[in-house]
């Protein structure tokens, strides 16, 4: 069970990451389609922070968030590089 809720955390904070980025670099659709599937998922997260002890939890945040954001911000950086290489 703490295997699924640290694989659905990193994916939160991948999709949050990458939101954010989209938000800002995208048209209004593109915008309004990630925030809307970003804080759908989120709810999938706050079940499981709700089913899981507090340090647990507290755990599983800390670490998916330095974790999920370090890759994600290496993913956007790479996607970034090779889409100005194309243009």
């Amino acid at each position: 069970m703490i295997l699924v809720y640290i694989i659905i955390s990193l994916i939160n904070v991948f999709l949050h990451i990458v939101r954010s980025i989209l938000v800002i670099r995208s048209n209004k659709l593109i915008a309004s389609a990630a925030n809307c599937i970003c804080y759908t998922f989120s709810a999938v997260v706050v079940k499981f922070i709700a089913e899981t002890d507090i340090w647990i939890a507290v755990v599983v945040q800390a670490f998916t968030n330095f974790v999920g954001c370090y890759v994600a911000m290496m993913f956007c950086d790479w996607y970034l590089k090779r889409t100005a290489k194309t243009k």
